[in-house]
C-alpha cells in the first residue's frame, strides 16, 4: 500500500500535462482533448470520497469513470460538423445521435489511471471519431459513391503517360482554419473542390473526411495522400461563418485536369495543413 501511494503521488496531474509527440494538430478543453491528426479523443475524469466509509471509497472509482464519460461526451457535442453547426446542435433533436454519442462514451478504454494518498482517482479514457462516432454525425449528404469504372481513370488518354496524382494537400496556414468534421474547399469563382458530393461515405467514416497535420513536412510525407500529391494554397475563408476554404482558379483548372481527382476525392486523400 506504501509503494502504490508513493507512486500514485508522484503520477497524480500526469494526466494534465499529457501531450502527444509530432506535429499533431489538437483541440484542448479543460478536461481533455481532440487530436484531429489521429481521431484520438481523451478525456479526464476525478473523484474523491465523499466520507470515510468503506463502501464511498469503494464506489470512488466507478464515480470518476462516470465524470470521464460525461467530458468525453461535453467534448464530442462541441466538435464542429462545419463552422456553422457543432455536433450539440446537429444532435439535439435526434434520439438516435444523442443514444450513440453516449454509447460511445462507454465504451471509451481506459488510458491510465491515477490515485491519491486520500484515495481520489483520477481516470483518463480514449475513444476515436472515427467509425461509430462519424457515422453517426457526418451529414447524409455524404453519401456511398458506387466504384468508378476504369473508363474514368483513362478519360483522358493523352494524360496516361503523366505520373497520376495520389492525393490532394491544402496549405491552409495563416488562415486561421479550425478543425471541422466536414470541410469544403471552393475555388475563387464558387466551383466546389471537394465537398461531400466527392466523397465516398465508407472511406469518410473509415478515416474523416481529411487528416489535418500542423506540418508540410510531415503532410508530405504521410501516407493517406501517396507518393505524388497536388499542392494548393488555401487563399482565404469564405462564406457563411466562413465555412469554406478557397483556392486559385489556376489551381482549380489544374485540379480538374487530372481524371484520377475522382478517385482520390473518393476515397478522402486529402490532407489540410493548418498552424
Amino acid at each position: 500500500m506504501i509503494i502504490l501511494i508513493i507512486v500514485s503521488i508522484n503520477s497524480i496531474g500526469a494526466a494534465k500535462n499529457y501531450q502527444p509527440k509530432g506535429d499533431n494538430c489538437i483541440t484542448q478543453f479543460e478536461n481533455g482533448e481532440i487530436n484531429w491528426t489521429t481521431g484520438k479523443i481523451i478525456a479526464i475524469g476525478k473523484a474523491s470520497p465523499l466520507d470515510n466509509k468503506e463502501a464511498s471509497n469503494e464506489s470512488v472509482q466507478g464515480a470518476a469513470r462516470a465524470d470521464a464519460n460525461r467530458q468525453i461526451i461535453r467534448i464530442l457535442k462541441q466538435i464542429k460538423i462545419n463552422n456553422a453547426m457543432t455536433v450539440d446542435e446537429y444532435a439535439s433533436k435526434n434520439d438516435v445521435i444523442l443514444a450513440g454519442i453516449e454509447k460511445t462514451a462507454r465504451d471509451a478504454d481506459i488510458f491510465k489511471q491515477y490515485y491519491t494518498s486520500a484515495l481520489a482517482v483520477e481516470i483518463m479514457i480514449e475513444t476515436s471519431i472515427f467509425g461509430g462516432f462519424l457515422q453517426l454525425v457526418l451529414p447524409e449528404d455524404i453519401r456511398q459513391i458506387p466504384e468508378i469504372t476504369t473508363e474514368v481513370r483513362a478519360e483522358n488518354t493523352r494524360e496516361v503517360a503523366k505520373k497520376p496524382f495520389t492525393g490532394l494537400i491544402i496549405d491552409a496556414r495563416g488562415l486561421g482554419v479550425e478543425p471541422v468534421l466536414n470541410p469544403v474547399i471552393v475555388s475563387e469563382q464558387g466551383h466546389e473542390v471537394y465537398s461531400p458530393v466527392f466523397i465516398s461515405r465508407e472511406f469518410a467514416v473509415q478515416k474523416g473526411v481529411c487528416k489535418y497535420l500542423c506540418s508540410m513536412d510531415q503532410a508530405l510525407k504521410d501516407k493517406r495522400i501517396g507518393s505524388h500529391p497536388l499542392v494548393f494554397k488555401g487563399l482565404r475563408k469564405e462564406g457563411k461563418q466562413n465555412t469554406s476554404i478557397v483556392i486559385s482558379m489556376s489551381d482549380y483548372r489544374l485540379l480538374e485536369k487530372a481524371a484520377e481527382r475522382h478517385i482520390f476525392l473518393k476515397e478522402c486523400r486529402v490532407i489540410i495543413v493548418k498552424d
